[in-house]
């Protein structure tokens, strides 16, 4: 599956203008349970017929490989447009033996260069913040165009975590401003990421239909058992995305700093507390 040039161009062409800086994934919050009940797709009760997956944006590609170790008959595909992330996840699947994916280097927001009708399922998670608000549209038609027919866009995704750490939910809050300031979250106020309750309604206008949710939490508060994993991600996915802080104008480069240093110094508190609610929706194409 090769890069078309219509692709090559639109992954080099800016939706963003002056803010066009390389935003990380936010979250993660499924992972821990994905590999704790060895479900990646845990809203889908029966999965047999399910024998193709495309994972958008599936970056070092750690619920692509989850799905195809949990799902040994399905076909997992995961794209990118980050070409060395594409390389980790070759190399994480090629060491764990996982045979039934592969990752391919293209960017997954513009016109893919996949025939119609091509995959059972399309899956992206989390992928907020990556896009400005006003493509989902255009971008889900796409999803939708290569879903063969009966089959799944699924789409993941939450709001900020609730956390009683001041830290924590200052950092959070930046995020927030910043991409509320950046048209790439669906907030009428910069408060919240306001995307999980827009998500069926952008899965039916893209022409979806028997659209449903389903809702789930994680618990990453010290001493739970997702505490040391989400923790961890969260150091690496805000320091990742101190870039953008800054050049959306939300603060400075000192400011961001000392914000991250104190939020690194509360998610290692004993009282810390933090849940994360995300939600799942799926729709089927026609």
């Amino acid at each position: 599956m090769a890069t078309s040039p219509d692709a090559q161009q639109g992954g080099n062409t800016s939706m963003f203008g002056e803010y066009d800086v390389e935003m990380p994934r936010l979250f993660n919050l499924d992972l821990p349970q994905i590999k704790k009940t060895g479900q990646a797709l845990p809203e889908q009760g029966d999965v047999s017929a399910i024998h193709s997956v495309l994972d958008i944006a599936c970056r070092n590609g750690e619920w692509a490989i989850a799905a195809a170790q949990a799902y040994p008959h399905m076909q997992i595909v995961g794209i990118d447009r980050d070409a060395q992330a594409i390389g980790s996840a070759r190399a994480q699947a090629e060491a764990l033996g996982v045979k039934n994916v592969n990752f391919t280097a293209i960017d997954p927001f513009q016109r893919l260069d996949i025939s119609d009708d091509s995959f059972d399922l399309v899956n992206a998670r989390f992928i907020v913040g990556l896009i400005p608000a006003e493509a989902w549209p255009r971008v889900l038609r796409e999803f939708l165009r290569v879903t063969r027919p009966g089959g799944y866009v699924r789409l993941t995704e939450n709001d900020l975590p609730i956390s009683s750490n001041p830290a924590f939910a200052k950092f959070g809050g930046m995020i927030s401003q910043a991409l509320y300031m950046t048209k790439r979250s669906f907030s009428p106020n910069g408060r919240l990421l306001s995307v999980t309750p827009a998500l069926k309604r952008l899965l039916e206008d893209a022409g979806c239909e028997n659209t449903r949710q389903a809702v789930y939490l994680t618990n990453f508060s010290a001493g739970m058992e997702a505490h040391a994993e989400i923790s961890q991600d969260f150091s690496k996915t805000y320091r990742l995305v101190q870039p953008f802080l800054v050049t959306s104008g939300v603060t400075t480069q000192e400011k961001v700093e000392q914000a991250y240093q104190e939020m690194q110094a509360g998610l290692q508190l004993d009282d810390f507390n933090a849940v994360g609610y995300y939600l799942t929706a799926w729709g089927r194409k026609p």
